[in-house]
């Protein structure tokens, strides 16, 4: 059984997005997967200042086990976010505006 704190996708989905990654990025995916094992080595808070900067606005969700970071790139209406899990595999999203009513 799956953790629910891991990356949900399975071994064959993540295998076929990282050759597409190393595809995209003219590298193997033995490079890419070493940069997610070093990826998984930094201290998330490290990883959050580098990646976000140093006012970056991330809380931690220990009940989901989730970073939230707001989304820089959101410019739209309600919360645009990105969540990175433990294991730093991560995902994006929006909040919608309702859902603060």
């Amino acid at each position: 059984m799956r953790s629910r704190f891991r990356d949900p996708r399975l071994a064959d989905e993540k295998a076929a997005e990282q050759r597409t990654v190393a595809a995209g990025a003219g590298t193997s995916d033995e490079e890419i997967h070493a940069l997610e094992e070093a990826l998984r080595a930094v201290p998330i808070e490290d990883l959050l200042a580098e990646l976000y900067g140093p006012d970056h606005g991330a809380f931690y969700d220990a009940g989901e086990d989730l970073w939230i970071v707001p989304d820089p790139k959101h410019h739209g209406p309600g919360f645009g976010f990105i969540a990175i899990r433990s294991d730093r595999s991560w995902f994006a999203g929006v909040v919608k505006p309702e859902v603060f009513q």
